[in-house]
């Protein structure tokens, strides 16, 4: 299952553009949080039964959730990298992936999780109103530059491409809730001198990252564009084509 249209209306609440289709008429509107499971109908008016509540979670302590800190094998993200993030996991016992758990930060407590299950299912547990982008907590302090992607998976790859030296951070919900994402956290965005922009290398990816830079101070931002056809950071590291990436970003 895979998200084939994007920037889709939600009829659950007033969002224009956050909802991704998948090719089996499944959706999920990254602006309310919540799994559609028929959205043709939903667009129809078919209300009930058709909508899928997450689970609320509301202890802030990391030690409420499953799993533990592991590398994440099936995205080469390596131990050390998910413990400066502070994302646990589950894997079976035959090495395949279960659950990854991101964190999400008000002020210096975590108040969510998203949960990335197989399959690109997502999903929130607690309270993710108020929340930064992911990894901004990690990095607190102003520099010279941030690396900004779409999502966690991408933020700890290109923290790895980058020789684990630069502040990269993601966005909370992907390419649709970018320009709302950044305008949350422009002030950690704005205490750096440079700010590199990586999304996908797909028209949401690029539609988004220009809408962004609009954002920042005339200057500050840069767009990376990268010279082959992989999609994300992720892909990139797990390919090993660091140096490409390096030289493109500098």
């Amino acid at each position: 299952m895979a998200f084939v249209k994007y920037h889709q209306p939600c009829p659950l609440c007033d969002s224009s553009d956050a909802v991704s289709i998948n090719d089996d008429d499944s959706a999920y509107c990254f602006s309310c949080d919540k799994r559609i499971i028929d959205y043709s109908k939903l667009m129809g008016g078919q209300i009930e039964n058709n909508v899928k509540e997450f689970e609320v979670h509301k202890s802030n302590s990391t030690n409420d959730v499953e799993g533990s800190f592991h590398p994440l094998a099936d995205r080469g993200i390596t131990l050390d990298t998910a413990k400066k993030y502070n994302v646990k996991s589950i894997y079976s016992k035959d090495g395949k992936f279960i659950k990854h758990f991101y964190p999400y930060y008000t002020a210096s407590e975590i108040t969510c999780y998203k949960i990335r299950e197989p399959d690109k299912l997502f999903m929130w547990r607690g309270n993710s109103t108020g929340t930064g982008l992911f990894g901004e907590s990690t990095f607190k302090h102003s520099g010279k530059f941030v690396t900004l992607v779409e999502g966690e998976c991408d933020a700890m790859a290109a923290y790895e491409l980058l020789g684990s030296k630069w502040p990269v951070v993601s966005l909370k919900s992907g390419a649709a809730g970018a320009a709302r994402d950044v305008k949350n956290s422009i002030e950690f965005l704005e205490k750096f001198d440079n700010i590199v922009i990586n999304f996908d290398n797909d028209k949401p990816g690029r539609d988004a990252a220009k809408k962004v830079a609009r954002l920042l101070t005339p200057g500050k931002a840069k767009i990376l564009t990268l010279p082959d056809d992989f999609k994300d950071a992720n892909e990139r590291l797990k390919a090993g084509r660091m140096q490409s990436y390096v030289d493109s970003w500098w």
